[in-house]
């Protein structure tokens, strides 16, 4: 696993596509009881995110965002 920095070319496209989750309504963080979500690597093929207690389900959440590259790994 691998963590991208908030200068890397997919940091604002992940959390975009983050956002555009149902559960998140276009919220980027979903602030709720202090807990946000939080970024926690990727892989060649996912970003991986946690809330510790999402304001719909006040429950740990996970989100795992594709990306880019692993579409046309094929290729």
């Amino acid at each position: 696993m691998e963590y991208l920095d908030i200068s890397h070319h997919e940091w604002l496209k992940m959390w975009d596509d983050l956002a555009t989750y149902r559960i998140n309504a276009g919220n980027h963080l979903c602030v709720n009881n202090g807990q946000c979500w939080e970024y926690m690597g990727s892989t060649l093929d996912h970003h991986h995110f946690r809330h510790d207690c999402h304001p719909i389900t006040n429950r740990v959440e996970y989100a795992y965002i594709e990306r880019a590259r692993a579409a046309v790994g094929w290729a």
